[in-house]
């Protein structure tokens, strides 16, 4: 999945080893990605049938399949554009949209699309058929249209650069990312619990809770009641905002652009990182989006409308992030690119902040502020999601001021 330029350099090597990386990391995605769907539609299908599963973990496990199937499709071009290079057949046009695609269009197509996934989604005979296409169109519409307005008419670079940036944004960064993320939470775990075995009273509560949790596991509705107590407690509260508002946006903003530090080297122009940025984000709110909002039920349709924003804030934020890596190599300092990533993990964590506010609002009803944020945070996300998307246009108009001035000297 490493992006690579197709260059017409004469000296140029019999093979190709960017290009190599590309088609085998390609391929080893897709072959996982496609196992995964395989398990996760064999699973939803079994719960129709199982008594062992309900039909709403089914439907669940039915449209994560489907996010797999689709997250391995995407990265067929990727390989095939990279097999071209090494074949000799690449080719050198640049990357464009067939005219029926063009997201300012199908825009107008998301609501109906929206409208026939809740309906979907309350049929229990048909939800099963219909929503997981539908989850996908509802996701994938407002996303593509982000990222097509904000690089629109700025250069993107040759097929198999564009389709090597999707495929690292939506499976290489998410890997690497939840690796990452794991292994910060392991640790945390594993230095809480140091502390927490010298104290008696934890560990007695801890044994408690493990054996309601396990009692409860099965029934939704006990394990909220389990665990609300536990939301409510201030260190847990902090410990989750900690991890969720600071180090889960230092780690995504860091890896979230990889395709953009995977074409070091190439001589992108600040434009090109933009829209690279802007590719890898917008692929990686792609996947997260579709595992995220994959549950079924009356809730589909709102949890599908919550995501909406996170497509502008990952697209926005990586974008900055490719930009300002771009002119830390062409121009040797990194300042720049220290003050962009530190906007991005602002803006991140903002919008995490204010999401997380919105759920422990839901455990501490009644209660004083911040808890009250379920009246007042929505407004926040909608107006971050705006002043979001009108960057993202005057960013995109500004650079094609600039590109039209420099060929204007020329």
């Amino acid at each position: 999945m490493m992006m690579v330029e197709n260059g017409n350099d004469s000296t140029r090597t019999s093979i190709h080893w960017p290009s190599v990386f590309q088609l085998g990391l390609s391929l080893i995605g897709i072959s996982l990605l496609w196992s995964m769907a395989l398990l996760l539609v064999g699973l939803g299908l079994l719960g129709r049938t199982s008594l062992e599963i309900t039909v709403d973990r089914g439907l669940t496990f039915l449209l994560m399949g489907a996010a797999a199937g689709l997250i391995g499709l995407m990265l067929f071009p990727s390989a095939g554009y990279a097999f071209l290079r090494l074949s000799g057949r690449e080719t050198t046009q640049s990357a464009r949209l067939p005219r029926w695609l063009r997201p300012t269009w199908l825009i107008f197509a998301f609501p109906l699309v929206l409208g026939a996934g809740a309906w979907a989604a309350r049929q229990e005979s048909l939800d099963w058929i219909l929503l997981p296409p539908l989850h996908i169109l509802a996701l994938g519409i407002p996303i593509l249209w982000i990222a097509y307005l904000a690089g629109r008419d700025l250069p993107v670079g040759s097929p198999q650069r564009l389709w090597g940036l999707l495929a690292s944004g939506s499976a290489l960064a998410p890997f690497l990312i939840l690796l990452v993320e794991t292994f910060a939470m392991l640790g945390g775990v594993i230095l809480w619990s140091a502390w927490a075995s010298n104290e008696p009273d934890i560990v007695n509560e801890l044994s408690t809770l493990a054996q309601m949790l396990e009692n409860s596991s099965n029934s939704p509705e006990l394990l909220l009641h389990a665990l609300t107590p536990y939301l409510r407690e201030p260190l847990v509260i902090y410990s989750i905002f900690t991890f969720g508002a600071v180090l889960v946006p230092l780690i995504e903003e860091a890896l979230k652009p990889l395709g953009v530090w995977l074409l070091a080297g190439s001589g992108l122009s600040p434009a090109e990182g933009f829209t690279a940025g802007v590719l890898s984000g917008a692929a990686y709110s792609l996947a997260e989006s579709l595992l995220l909002a994959s549950n079924g039920g009356t809730e589909w349709a709102s949890l599908v409308f919550a995501r909406l924003g996170t497509g502008v804030v990952h697209s926005l934020t990586s974008g900055l992030t490719g930009w300002a890596l771009v002119h830390a190599w062409r121009e040797g300092t990194y300042l720049r690119l220290g003050l962009a990533y530190l906007g991005a993990v602002l803006i991140h964590g903002l919008w995490n902040a204010l999401t997380l506010l919105m759920v422990f609002a839901i455990f501490n009803q009644g209660t004083a502020w911040p808890y009250q944020a379920d009246r007042w945070a929505p407004y926040g996300l909608v107006g971050i999601a705006m002043i979001g998307m009108a960057a993202l246009l005057w960013i995109n108009a500004n650079l094609r001021r600039q590109i039209v001035a420099k060929q204007d000297v020329v």
